[in-house]
């Protein structure tokens, strides 16, 4: 099996690269937030994935999609007076979850 290798956002920070670890103050005494590198990806927001052949040429598909058919799937769940859902934004016509980030929001249009 043909696998490829692609940088994906770090699952851990969501991209973001650091995360806030606590408050502090300045000599002004002024406080602030303390930011360290995500554990997970380093400091770079990114993380390598290897994905199989197939599994590559759907997320292009996904990726050249306009989703302009969506749907709403899931339900809302009832247990021990807890409520919570596990609706998602699908589209219709490539399947992509748009809950998630997709090959398509790293890839710049240069026109």
């Amino acid at each position: 099996m043909l696998k490829v290798h692609i940088l994906n956002r770090c699952p851990y920070c969501d991209g973001k690269a650091y995360l806030p670890t606590g408050k502090d103050t300045n000599a002004k005494g002024e406080t602030y937030t303390r930011h360290t590198p995500c554990q997970m990806c380093e400091g770079t927001g990114e993380r390598g994935k290897w994905v199989s052949l197939t599994d590559f040429l759907e997320m292009l598909n996904e990726a050249q999609c306009k989703h302009e058919h969506t749907s709403y799937r899931g339900s809302m769940h009832f247990s021990a007076g807890e409520v919570w859902d596990d609706i998602v934004e699908v589209c219709d016509d490539c399947g992509a979850n748009l809950e998630h980030h997709t090959l398509g929001d790293f890839i710049q249009d240069e026109n």
